[in-house]
C-alpha cells in the first residue's frame, strides 16, 4: 500500500511530473503557433483589404493614398527630374530648359545621326560623370527595366556602329563627319517646364535612333512619341556577337502573323512594297488616319492573346503606372478598334517587312529598313509608338503640336 515510496515509484514520479511538464511545452508551443498563423491569416486579410480599398476607412480612395501606383510614378519621375537640374550649373540649366507650352521644341525630334540634325538640349557628352548618373535615374524612373535597357542599348549601339565603320577603313569628308557623330555621347536631353514646382511638365530624350517624349500632367504620365531603332540589329561579330537590343518586337510580331489562317491574311497582309521607314515619324504625324489590315475582333482567343503581347511588348517600355493607364485605355476602345496588319515576305523572319498595330489611343510601327548606313540588308529596324489622341500629352494639356521633320 506504500508502494510510491520505492525507488521505482519514484523513478514513476518524475516520469510522470517530466511528461506532464513536456505536455504542457507542446500544449502552449501548439497554441502560440495556432496564434500565430490565425494572425499571420489576419494581418493578410487587413494588407489585402488596405491593397484594394476596402480597409477599415472605405472613405480613404486609391488616389489618396500616397503609395498608390498613381502617385509613385509622377512623384519617382518629379524627384529624379529635379536632382538632375539641380546637379547641372546655371549655364546647363538654361541650355536644358525650356518652357511647357514651346510646343515646337516638343515636338522638334528625329531619329536622324547627330550630323544630321540640329538638336536642343544638353548632351551627355557635355554633362559630367554626376551628371550622367542623374540622367540615367531620371531614365529609369521614367521607363520599366526592359525600357530602360533599350533605350540605353540604343546608346551603346551608336558605339558599336562607329566602331564597326572603323574597322572596315572608312572616314574621309563627309563620311568620316558621320562616323565621328556615330558615339553615345550625342544624346540629348530637354525639359520643358519645372518640375521643382510644376504640376504639369515633360522630358525628352533624343538622337540617332531615339526619342523618348514623356509627359506629366498631375498624377497622369504620357510616354508618346516613342522612337527606338538599332543599326546593328544583331551583332555578327567579336565579344557582342548575338547581342540584340531590340528583338521580341520582331519575334512576337511575325508569331501572331504565323497564327493566322489563310482568309485572316488575306485581310492583313497587304499587297504593297515595304516602305522604306515608318510611315508616320517625325514630320508625318498625321500620315496615318486610316486603320487597315484585320480587326483584333476577328481574331480568336489565342491570336487576340498574341496581340495582347505584342501590344504589351511596346506599351510596357514605359513605367509600370503609365503603361497600366495607356493599356486600360486601349482596351477600353474595344477589341473592334484595334486593327493589325502586315506588309512584305510572310515566311521569312530575317527578310524586309513591316507591320503595324494600329487604334485610336495606339499606333506601333515595325520596319526592318534597307541595308542602312553599312548597306547589310535587314540589319537594321525601326519601331514608333504614338497615341493618336494624346501625344505630347495635348488631350492633357488641350494643346497643339505641328511637328517640323
Amino acid at each position: 500500500m506504500f508502494a510510491h515510496n520505492t525507488p521505482e515509484a519514484h523513478v514513476g514520479n518524475r516520469f510522470i511530473g517530466r511528461w506532464q511538464l513536456l505536455r504542457s511545452m507542446v500544449t502552449s508551443y501548439l497554441n502560440s503557433c495556432v496564434l500565430y498563423t490565425l494572425g499571420l491569416m489576419l494581418g493578410s486579410v487587413f494588407l489585402a483589404s488596405c491593397m484594394s480599398g476596402d480597409a477599415a476607412n472605405p472613405a480613404v480612395s486609391a488616389s489618396d493614398r500616397p503609395n498608390d501606383r498613381s502617385t509613385m510614378g509622377p512623384e519617382t519621375l518629379r524627384r529624379s527630374a529635379s536632382q538632375f537640374l539641380e546637379s547641372l550649373d546655371e549655364a546647363q540649366r538654361h541650355q536644358v530648359t525650356y518652357a511647357l507650352s514651346d510646343t515646337v521644341e516638343r515636338a522638334n525630334w528625329s531619329n536622324l545621326p547627330d550630323n544630321m540634325f540640329d538638336r536642343g538640349g544638353l548632351s551627355i557628352g557635355d554633362m559630367s560623370d554626376e551628371q550622367r548618373r542623374r540622367a540615367h535615374d531620371l531614365i529609369r524612373a521614367s521607363t520599366s527595366s526592359q525600357g530602360y535597357l533599350k533605350i540605353a542599348g540604343t546608346m551603346w549601339l551608336d558605339d558599336i556602329l562607329r566602331k564597326e565603320f572603323l574597322a572596315r577603313g572608312e572616314g574621309d569628308g563627309r563620311m568620316s563627319e558621320l562616323i565621328d557623330s556615330f558615339r553615345s555621347k550625342n544624346y540629348y536631353i530637354s525639359i520643358f517646364g519645372d518640375p521643382r514646382e510644376d504640376a504639369n511638365w515633360a522630358w525628352q530624350i533624343q538622337g540617332h535612333h531615339l526619342a523618348a517624349c514623356f509627359t506629366v500632367v498631375g498624377n497622369k504620365i504620357g510616354f508618346t512619341p516613342t522612337f527606338l531603332g538599332a543599326e546593328p540589329y544583331t551583332i555578327q561579330s567579336e565579344t557582342y556577337a548575338g547581342w540584340r537590343i531590340l528583338s521580341h518586337e520582331v519575334e512576337r510580331g511575325f508569331a501572331l502573323l504565323q497564327s493566322l489562317s489563310i482568309d485572316q491574311r488575306s485581310t492583313t497582309v497587304l499587297d504593297r512594297d515595304v516602305p522604306g521607314d515608318v510611315l508616320a515619324g517625325p514630320g508625318r504625324r498625321a500620315s496615318l488616319l486610316q486603320f487597315e489590315g484585320i480587326q483584333a475582333s476577328a481574331l480568336n482567343a489565342q491570336q487576340q492573346e498574341l496581340l495582347q503581347h505584342l501590344v504589351e511588348e511596346y506599351v510596357r517600355n514605359a513605367d509600370h503606372a503609365a503603361a497600366d493607364a495607356q493599356l486600360d485605355k486601349i482596351a477600353a476602345d474595344g477589341l473592334e478598334s484595334l486593327y493589325f496588319s502586315w506588309t512584305g515576305p510572310t515566311d521569312d523572319i530575317k527578310a524586309r517587312f513591316y507591320y503595324r498595330v494600329h487604334g485610336p489611343s495606339i499606333l506601333i510601327e515595325y520596319v526592318r529598313e534597307r541595308g542602312g548606313a553599312l548597306g547589310r540588308a535587314a540589319n537594321h529596324v525601326h519601331t514608333l509608338v504614338r497615341d493618336p489622341g494624346n501625344d505630347y500629352g495635348e488631350d492633357w494639356l488641350r494643346r497643339h503640336y505641328q511637328e517640323h521633320h
